[in-house]
This record gives C-alpha cells, sequence and structure tokens, in this order.
C-alpha cells in the first residue's frame, strides 16, 4: 500500500514538473488550474499570413472580419482581411520614413480613428489619416530600451492606452521578477509615472501551481468583461487573465507547436480571442481565433 502512493505520488509530481516547462500537452496537471474560458486548444479560425509579416508584432481588430498588423522593423499598417484561411493584405499605409530611423515595433492600439504605435525602446507614435495624407506623431516616454515595451493595448475604461513592460519594471522598490503595466494618457500625450498594475512572480503559485516567470508580449482588454489579457512567450509560454484592477484571475498555458511565437492579441466586439505568432520552423505566421469554451 505504502508503495502504491508513493508511485501515485511521483508520478503526479512529473507530470506536473513535465506540463510546466511546456514539454507535453494534455497531461493531467497535479494542482488545479484556474483556467480562462477560451478554448486554446481547438482555435476557431486559423489564417496563414504573407512572408511581409513573417515576424509580425502586433494586431488590432478593426470589423468586418479585418484587423490591423504591424511586424518589427517596417513602420507600416498593414489591414488584413480574413479569409477562409489567407489573411490576405488589403492595404499598407507607410507612416514613417523608413531610410531615415531604425524602429523595433512591438504592438499597436486603436482609439476612434487615430492608431497608435509601439516602440521597444518606449516610445509611442501617434498615427492619423488625414486628407493630405499620414502623418505620424512620435512621443518619448520616460520608459527605455531596459524596460522592452512590448505590449499595447485600449482601455475603454479609461480612454488611454496600457504600455506593458517585458523586462525591468522601471521601479525601485520592487523585485527583479516583478513586471509593470503603465497607463498612456491619451490626451496629455504623456505617460503617467506609477505603475497601473504590477504582475508578481508569485502571484501565480494560485492559480499555476507553480510560479511562472511571466514577460509580458502582449496586452489587450476585453470589450465585455474589461479583464486584462497578457501573453508571455519567453521561457514559459502562456497567456495570464487579469481583473481591471490587476488582481490575477486565471491562466493558461499555450500550446507552442501551434504558436510558436505568440505577439499578437486583441478581441473581437463579441470577445472572440485573436492572438498571431511570427513565423517559426519553416512554416509562416499565422493569426488564430478562439472562442470562448462551450458549456
Amino acid at each position: 500500500m505504502i508503495g502504491t502512493v508513493f508511485l501515485f505520488c511521483l508520478s503526479a509530481c512529473k507530470e506536473k514538473k513535465e506540463h510546466g516547462k511546456g514539454e507535453i500537452k494534455g497531461e493531467v496537471k497535479s494542482t488545479p488550474l484556474q483556467q480562462t474560458n477560451y478554448d486554446l486548444l481547438h482555435p476557431a479560425g486559423k489564417w496563414a499570413l504573407s512572408d511581409s509579416l513573417a515576424e509580425i508584432s502586433g494586431i488590432a481588430f478593426l470589423k468586418n472580419e479585418r484587423l490591423l498588423a504591424i511586424e518589427d522593423i517596417h513602420p507600416i499598417l498593414y489591414e488584413l482581411k480574413l479569409g477562409d484561411s489567407l489573411g490576405a493584405i488589403v492595404k499598407k499605409n507607410q507612416f514613417r520614413e523608413s531610410d531615415k530611423e531604425k524602429f523595433d515595433f512591438e504592438d499597436i492600439a486603436i482609439v476612434r480613428d487615430t492608431v497608435y504605435a509601439l516602440w521597444s525602446h518606449g516610445a509611442i507614435f501617434k498615427i492619423v489619416n488625414q486628407k493630405k495624407g499620414i502623418i505620424s506623431e512620435r512621443t518619448k516616454t520616460w520608459l527605455k530600451k531596459e524596460n522592452n515595451t512590448e505590449g499595447l493595448a485600449y482601455d475603454p475604461v479609461s480612454d488611454n492606452l496600457l504600455v506593458a513592460c517585458k523586462d525591468d519594471a522601471g521601479l525601485d522598490d520592487v523585485k527583479k521578477s516583478t513586471r509593470a503595466i503603465f497607463e498612456f494618457d491619451t490626451k496629455a500625450d504623456s505617460l503617467k509615472p506609477d505603475p497601473f498594475m504590477l504582475i508578481n512572480k508569485s502571484d501565480f503559485e494560485n492559480v499555476a501551481g507553480e510560479k511562472i516567470d511571466f514577460y509580458p508580449a502582449a496586452i489587450a482588454v476585453h470589450p465585455l468583461t474589461h479583464d486584462i489579457f497578457i501573453i508571455s512567450t519567453k521561457d514559459t509560454k502562456c497567456i495570464a487573465q487579469f481583473t481591471h484592477d490587476g488582481k490575477l484571475k486565471a491562466f493558461d498555458y499555450i500550446d507552442k507547436e501551434m504558436l510558436p511565437q505568440p505577439e499578437g492579441i486583441c478581441f473581437d466586439a463579441k470577445g472572440n480571442l485573436y492572438i498571431s505568432t511570427e513565423a517559426r520552423h519553416g512554416k509562416p505566421a499565422y493569426i488564430y481565433e478562439f472562442a470562448v469554451k462551450s458549456n
């Protein structure tokens, strides 16, 4: 009897450890997870993207099955139409002269008729389409290269933008593993000094059964619940759901075979979830749609 119990405990611990590394899919975890309400293993839609979007880094939903996308190094907004299996580029708008600056764009957000693009060193580009053409204004913030700003999302509650730091939180009194989300005031065109929310490594123990090294790569606000969804791609690939006041609510591992480098996230008006992943292992970049789990 004692030997049977020992073998059972050893097996359960092994399953938990292996899944935590993201190596085994479909294993039963020894610690129950508070999971998101999205079926992340069975996408409702899948669209392959062209080579020009191999390094897709940010997406935002427009309407009528159309998305706006951006990739790392070119100051171009791509309007995509989601067909049967392809995300076709129907329009390209260049908003800066690419031969005069080097860029590393990480995400985009839409606020009514204005598009915002985030640079990894903390700058935010405000892009407006006027009669005389597209104009863009670059706003520097106090965030730097060390903060590695990778996530940008429109928050309908405050009518501002949320900026997610992948690395250094930019704060003196927090642990090195703590991640910060800051708020960019769209009316004042400035970043607020205090963090909107903090993500602590220890918070994940209650929902994942272990501490997770979390590196925000994309962020989106749910249009109906206003919960905040954040993707982490470095080390453990996962998605975390927070209440609007910053409390960790749910957590899911991401299938790294389906989404080898997920860097974009957004919702449509009904709350369907879209995640983009960069091209990897000879496969093109993709956009996936995930619906709420059926009861």
